[in-house]
């Protein structure tokens, strides 16, 4: 009647038909909410011409959950209890419990969630062959009966790749999380379609498990092929682009990659990059990923930047090794530099380094793009061991971490911190000094002009300790606004590491590629307003 109240094509008899039957149509609306004795008094009246429904509602007793009658059949009768997923467990985790309301969605829902612990794990063609809920009108209770059947254990088959015609097959297989007999679970299907996606090779992707084609209880029988057909992506791409950094200015960028050199599935990414503050030539080569998992790679690039009075090039090349998940990846390296360091009024330096390094990164947010809760943890370690190798033997630490908190539902908390030393003689090149200010440092002062002054310009120090906090108030699902004070600073002594100071506001946006920010920020100890972006999570 609400739907059709105010169209002019309803005539007399149509109203009537539809006042007659609304009274069952609200008892069904109200028996799917756990009300199944309503008193429904309807009137029908006419004033002005204007004809008024009018339905006075009593739901009644709602009806209450008496008993929960879960069965099984199938494998699962005759698990151990402690594999999973077992029927005590799905007994124990079951969503309805007896003296709840009943409510016919959240029925649903349960039955779904029953029937997904089983597909999920084991049981893929697990099915609910029969559900009922009794509903007695006098007692005001309903009891609850499901009978499942598991279906036949499954394990997982061998794995066969179509559709690969440029690259060796170990991309694939290096890549697959499930081995031949292990137990059929969903999340190594799902695992294996994310390595693959990430890897680059592909462009699209489809696995399946089939699962239909299994009869009876015959263990061997029970064996579900595993069906990996892909496409692949072209092995070389070019690309060209242009954009601005509040840090080092304007950009041009050209790049050239190649999943397939050698034949052998080594990827490589290059680039030259000329910014107005820094340029530079680089490339990486990355081999595909080992059966245990690990990631290795050489790198080799130029560098030159000119940034607060110090000119700074480098010829680099090095070795990495990294593994691990998203949430802890973990790395080994081996590098060498030649550096060499202009100073405005000061002296030509160059010096040499052969390091070796370790990193962490852990991840725990509830959003990889735009995160809202957790932390991010970063720390770094290189060491120059060798005097033969290097100019002197130093350590270089360094420590980075972000915390997000929502404070309520539309406000959040974002804090920094970052903390650097170096240990040793006092021989280490800029490169692994340490300078603040800028974007992602301390906002309100120009990219790395926080430092070590030397004649006229600002060279990198011992010690690094910068701090940020953040309040994001979200006036929409995708905009927001920020008002934040950063501070910190870079020196040679730890007692020389005086804070200064930065403070301003800013606009949020949650993009498809993660939050882009714009602030206005002041600098306390240069008394100057600066622009800064932001574009994702700098981690």
């Amino acid at each position: 009647m609400m739907k059709w109240r105010d169209n002019p094509r309803i005539n007399a008899a149509e109203w009537q038909r539809l006042f007659t039957i609304a009274p069952q149509n609200i008892k069904d609306l109200l028996t799917t909410v756990g009300y199944f004795s309503p008193k429904i008094s309807p009137s029908l009246e006419n004033k002005n011409g204007v004809s008024i429904a009018k339905f006075t509602v009593d739901p009644g007793q709602p009806v209450l959950i008496k008993s929960v009658d879960i069965t099984f059949s199938g494998d699962i009768t005759e698990q151990l209890v402690d594999i999973k997923p077992s029927m005590q467990r799905l007994r124990e985790t079951w969503l309805l419990k007896p003296g709840a309301q009943f409510h016919q969605g959240n029925w649903d829902l349960a039955k779904r969630r029953l029937l997904t612990d089983l597909l999920v794990e084991r049981y893929p063609n697990a099915n609910i062959t029969n559900s009922k809920a009794e509903v007695n009108l006098e007692t005001h209770s309903v009891a609850l009966m499901i009978e499942v059947h598991s279906g036949a254990a499954i394990k997982f088959g061998n794995t066969t790749i179509e559709g690969l015609k440029r690259y060796p097959a170990r991309v694939v297989e290096n890549l697959n999380p499930i081995k031949p007999n292990s137990i059929y679970n969903q999340s190594d299907l799902l695992t294996f379609q994310t390595r693959l996606q990430e890897s680059g090779y592909f462009q699209s992707i489809e696995i399946t498990a089939d699962t239909q084609n299994i009869e009876g209880h015959n263990t061997e029988a029970n064996v579900a092929p595993v069906r990996v057909k892909v496409v692949e992506n072209r092995s070389v791409k070019m690309g060209i682009g242009a954009g601005y950094s509040t840090n080092t200015g304007a950009r041009t960028q050209l790049t050239y990659d190649d999943l397939n050199i050698l034949n052998r599935g080594w990827r490589l990414a290059s680039s030259l990059k000329v910014e107005q503050k820094a340029q530079s030539i680089g490339g990486q080569i990355q081999l595909p990923v080992t059966g245990k998992g690990y990631r290795d790679s050489m790198n080799a690039s130029l560098n030159r930047s000119a940034i607060e009075g110090q000119t700074l090039s480098t010829t680099q090349t090095g070795i990495k090794r990294a593994w691990g998940p998203r949430k802890r990846e973990q790395y080994v390296g081996a590098n060498y530099l030649i550096e060499q360091q202009d100073v405005d009024g000061g002296e030509t330096t160059t010096k040499h380094v052969g390091t070796l390094s370790y990193g962490i990164t852990l991840r725990r947010t509830d959003n990889e793009l735009s995160p809202t809760r957790g932390y991010l943890f970063n720390a770094q370690f290189s060491a120059a061991p060798l005097d033969s190798l290097s100019n002197g033997t130093f350590l270089q630490s360094y420590f980075k971490t972000q915390v997000y908190y929502p404070i309520s539902r539309s406000t959040q908390l974002i804090a920094r911190a970052e903390l650097g030393m170096v240990n040793g003689k006092n021989s280490a090149p800029e490169a692994f000094l340490f300078r603040a200010g800028g974007d992602q440092s301390v906002r309100g002062y120009a990219y790395q002009s926080l430092g070590v002054i030397e004649n006229d310009a600002i060279v990198g120090g011992r010690y690094l300790a910068t701090g940020s906090v953040e309040v994001v108030q979200w006036l929409t699902n995708q905009w927001g606004a920020a008002v934040f004070i950063d501070m910190g600073n870079a020196a040679n002594r730890v007692q020389d590491l005086d804070p200064v100071y930065g403070y301003g506001l800013g606009a949020r946006w949650k993009s498809p590629i993660g939050p882009i920010g714009a602030d206005i920020a002041y600098g306390e100890d240069t008394g100057k307003y600066r622009l800064h972006f932001n574009i994702g999570v700098a981690f």
